[in-house]
């Protein structure tokens, strides 16, 4: 038990949660994914369990890898890597695998994976630097501008085009980071008004282009050119997210519900209505045939089904718990940079999960955000277990630092005690 203890240093508390989160990713996903077996395994199961498990392996090997690194090494990693991770999100918005309607992937020596996991522990790590670095420079808007601001924005414009969820919630987790690093809120602010000028231009500028490529297919199915007799006028990205919106039931006009908008979130609820207090069971769900992604999107609906409320409760309790014990570390190191790095990387991974959930049952429109450590997924799988390796990094030099400071108390009492033992031992002087 001692040597076990030595390895696994830390906050033991996130170790068992990584452990607990692991053991529900097997087993839901090798539940949830029947149809991917069939379609790319042959109805093999053990060759896709085998996959994930390995999959899951990698995560924890990048979750110790990251817990042996002294975590004060990251950021000067982040300060080096910041300029390379924007140059490679700006390779994969123009030469990124297109997956999904989005170019979100590239390879990498066979091996493919998403840059936006990268940059979201690259840009966290390096605003909790510069927070402890700029001092008195927080309240000077021009280098908040330029230090904090910039990185921020040019990270979110490079990711938003092709996945505005990640964007969106890296923003958001990055501002309220600034809120608690001191930044002045009139600055926040400032920022904020900032991505939502730049959000507007692309939107017009989006609608625009859709236009004139509708436009121009239009007139080419009229001339009757070769190849265009079945064009179907593309979506600009207000109507699309319009369409999601509409999704969630607050549209007032008669829809279908299995129509190409709204039959992802119709089987999401069909699960989720189903489930009732306990479930039906392990690998008793039905809706994991007609949901697109049960396995990752939609892995909290299967969760549910099977599994229940009460399922659905643990799971939820487990990020809670995780991200309490983040906020002891905010509590003992406050306004340091271990505890601005471990606050933004546990936060973002409480929103992800809250915002996958909140799709599942239908409080949210679709987002695409996996259930981290939870979804199938290599890149989310592999960014979440550093990402966890990371925070325990800073819980274990915090453990460091208290049994050094103890044996240290220890030491003095132990010279204090042998020099009273010595003056008593020496003979007294007789007159």
């Amino acid at each position: 038990m001692n040597v076990i203890s030595k390895i696994f240093r830390g906050d033991k508390v996130i170790w068992i949660v990584a452990l607990l989160l692991g053991i529900i990713s097997l087993i839901v996903v090798y539940s949830a994914s029947s149809a991917l077996v069939v379609r790319n395994f042959g109805g093999n199961t053990g060759r896709l369990l085998l996959k994930h498990a390995g999959t899951l392996l990698i995560g924890f090997a990048m979750m110790f890898l990251a817990y042996k690194i002294d975590y004060r090494r990251f950021a000067k990693f982040a300060w080096f890597l910041l300029v390379p991770c924007m140059a490679l999100l700006l390779y994969t918005l123009v030469f990124g695998k297109h997956i999904n309607a989005a170019n979100r992937t590239i390879n990498l020596f066979g091996i493919s994976f998403q840059p936006s996991e990268i940059a979201k522990i690259i840009l966290i790590t390096y605003l909790a630097r510069q927070l402890v670095m700029m001092g008195d420079g927080l309240n000077n808007f021009k280098e908040v501008l330029i230090k904090l601001a910039l990185p921020i924005l040019v990270t979110a414009a490079l990711i938003f085009p092709e996945n505005l969820s990640t964007a969106a919630i890296l923003v958001v987790v990055c501002m309220v980071l600034l809120f608690i690093g001191r930044v002045k809120f009139l600055h926040i602010l400032a920022i904020m008004g900032i991505c939502v000028v730049g959000l507007g231009l692309y939107l017009l500028f989006d609608a625009a282009k859709t236009t004139i490529s509708n436009n121009k297919a239009e007139k080419a199915k009229t001339e009757g050119v070769a190849g265009v007799e079945t064009f179907k006028p593309k979506q600009n990205r207000i109507q699309t997210w319009a369409n999601r919106l509409s999704a969630m039931g607050g549209s007032e006009e008669k829809v279908d519900p299995f129509d190409d908008h709204h039959y992802q979130q119709t089987y999401a609820k069909i699960a989720v209505a189903t489930g009732s207090v306990f479930g039906k069971g392990p690998g008793k769900s039905e809706q994991r045939n007609f949901l697109p992604h049960p396995y990752s999107d939609f892995i909290y609906a299967i969760i549910i089904e099977e599994y229940g409320i009460v399922g659905a409760i643990i799971v939820l309790l487990l990020y809670i718990i995780l991200f309490t014990r983040v906020l002891r570390i905010v509590h003992k190191r406050p306004l340091t940079f271990g505890s601005f790095m471990a606050f933004g990387l546990g936060f973002i991974i409480i929103v992800q999960a809250m915002i996958n959930m909140g799709v599942s049952i239908g409080l949210l429109p679709v987002t695409g955000q996996p259930l981290p450590f939870v979804s199938m997924g290599g890149s989310s799988m592999m960014a979440t277990g550093f990402i966890i390796g990371m925070i325990l990094s800073v819980t274990r030099n915090i453990e460091d630092e208290k049994e050094q400071e103890l044996q240290e108390i220890e030491e003095t009492e132990t010279e204090t005690v042998t020099t009273e033992e010595t003056d008593e031992s020496e003979p007294k002087n007789r007159d």
